[in-house]
Order: structure tokens, then sequence, then C-alpha cells
């Protein structure tokens, strides 16, 4: 992804995106027409982050890259949904030119963490918001290093081909604190004091050619779908990935259980998907094709043959929010 940061002077002006003089408004003044414009959504049926158009928006922007900004070098398009999951803090801003921004909060760090979406006025999203503490990983049990809340960054993600000047509303609304944060001191209020802009390579896969676990035949390497994420890599009865179980048992106790006497796959892979259930089962209705299909609701199995030997194609869904698992593993001809 391709970043450009800028340290904050007086931000751009709301009124210069949409084409008035740039000293139409000050900061203070735009702030206020912004607030004036922006209203609760009465009675919303879903959290931003459950909603299946809005997710399917973000990944759509995203794709599966990793960032460390709400937290440390994890799924960016997660910690964009989880900035956006508070059901009572969700707003809608109207802007003169017909556009819109629709927002909400991380509710547990009261709104420290933010997110927004800027629509054109066909609701095609043009870019995201997200206030951030660039977020480093844990270690151990110690708490993720953040920047301090004084010095929060506004990280807006651009998709290829779009000028920053465009998502100058995301700048005016990250300068709108949610209630609890406005009512700290002065000195400990949030503010932004850095604008990072980075442009988005949606169309890079989830996950690398090293992912794929010894063994795994090439032929079934169209099974593996770009757009998801590793979650887990078995191989010679042995877990390789991730990095903290390697070295343990293919199977856990349930699982051996459940597969009975049935050998345990030579090499197998587990994806992440984020994209609606049926849209994956339908895609691998098509990769598998010969395959017998098995199974309904959150579970189906695809069991098929090729030239290396047998295969299965496992689909789980936990649940709504957290994506669709997908299994594919391989019995290597004797």
């Amino acid at each position: 992804m391709n970043t450009r940061t800028r340290f904050i002077l007086p931000l751009l002006s709301l009124c210069a995106a949409l084409g008035a003089p740039a000293m139409a408004q000050t900061p203070a003044a735009e702030g206020a027409a912004f607030a004036a414009a922006t209203v609760p959504v009465p009675s919303p049926p879903l959290r931003l982050s459950a909603h299946p158009e809005i997710r399917a928006d973000v990944f759509k922007l995203l794709g599966y890259a990793r960032g460390s900004y709400t937290q440390g070098n994890t799924l960016i398009a997660r910690q964009v949904l989880d900035s956006m999951q508070s059901l009572d803090d969700i707003t809608r801003t109207m802007l003169p030119d017909g556009r819109s921004v629709l927002a909400s909060i991380d509710a547990g760090t009261h709104g420290a963490w933010r997110a927004a979406m800027l629509f054109d006025p066909q609701r095609k999203l043009l870019a995201l918001g997200l206030v951030n503490g660039h977020c480093q990983a844990a270690i151990g049990d110690a708490a993720p290093a953040c920047l301090p809340r004084t010095h929060a960054v506004l990280t807006v993600f651009l998709p290829p081909g779009a000028q920053d000047a465009m998502a100058a509303p995301l700048l005016v609304w990250a300068r709108q604190l949610p209630a609890m944060l406005a009512q700290a001191a002065p000195e400990r209020r949030q503010s932004i004091a850095a604008v990072e802009y980075i442009t988005t390579r949606p169309g890079q896969p989830g996950w690398e050619p090293r992912d794929v676990p010894p063994g795994f035949p090439a032929s079934l390497l169209h099974l593996l779908l770009p757009n998801a994420e590793r979650n887990s890599s078995s191989s010679g009865g042995k877990r390789i990935a991730p990095a903290g179980l390697a070295g343990l048992p293919m199977r856990t106790p349930t699982e051996a259980t459940e597969a009975g006497d049935g050998p345990m796959p030579d090499a197998s892979i587990t994806l992440h998907s984020y994209a609606d259930f049926h849209w994956v089962l339908n895609t691998y209705a098509k990769l598998a094709k010969g395959a017998q299909v098995k199974g309904h609701d959150d579970k189906v199995v695809f069991t098929g043959n090729d030239t290396s030997g047998r295969y299965t194609v496992t689909l789980r869904e936990p649940d709504k929010e957290n994506g669709v698992l997908i299994t594919v593993a391989s019995w290597r001809k004797e």
C-alpha cells in the first residue's frame, strides 16, 4: 500500500472539497456545520460491522491486507469493522453535494477508535477513515503499545486513482469527538496529530505461496481462494501454523474423535474468508466441480478426487460476523 502522511496544520476545508473558496469557513465553523448535518441513525437493525453490505464494501476497498492501527499486524478490514461496532452510536451526515458520511465507534474505547465511510450520492464507497493509535502487537501479557490519545492518527484509505483532497469530509468528521472523549480535560482530550493517506491494493491475495504447507498438491492450489487469509495449516500429522501451535498434533482430541478411524490428511490448510457463506458455497461448487457435496446450513463438505489423490473442502460458518472457515485437505495416492 502507498502511504502519505501529513502532520496537522489547519486541516483541509470541507468547503474547499466541495469547490468553494478555502477561506470560506474556519475549522471551527466547518466543524459546526458538519455537526449540524449529522444525525443519529434511528433504530438501526444491525451494527455497521455486522451489516452485509457494509462488510462487503469494506473488504472490497481494503482486501485482506494487514497492518497496525487499532491492533498490531492484523487484518485492516477487521480493525475498521471493530471500530464501528457500536449500535448506539451510528450517525449519518449529509453533505451539500449529495455525498454522505456513515460512522460509528468502538464503544470499548469510548470512541477513541472510530471509523467512517464516505459515500457518493449513488452510495458508492469513496473512502474510509479510521481514527487510531498505530498500535503495535502485544508481547506476552502486555497491553498493545499505542500512541497517546492526545496524538491520535487519522488514517484515510483510498482506492487506486483517488485524490487525497476528495476525502476532506473525513478530516472534519475526525475532529468531532464522541461525547465521552469531549468531556476529558483539555490537556487529556484526544486530538488528531497526523493524517495519513493510504492507497489500497484490494486485489492482493490474503495469503502467500509460503503459507501453503509442505506436501500440499499443486493440482489443488486452485481451491485456495485468494480473497481470504491463512488461518492454519498442517502437514505430516503436525501443525505448522499458527506459529504458537507448530509441532502439535494435527487433530485435537475432539477432532480425532469426530474423525473416527479415518486416516489423517497428508496436508491441509484452513483459510478465513469474510465473504457471504452462500457466495463461498457457490464458488466452490464451480471450483470443485464433480465432487460430492454433503451438509447444509453452516457446514458443507465437498469430497473429490484428482491426479494427486483424494481431497475434501470443508466450509464452516461459526457465526454471521466472523466469516467462513475453508479447510482444504489432501490424501495422496498410495
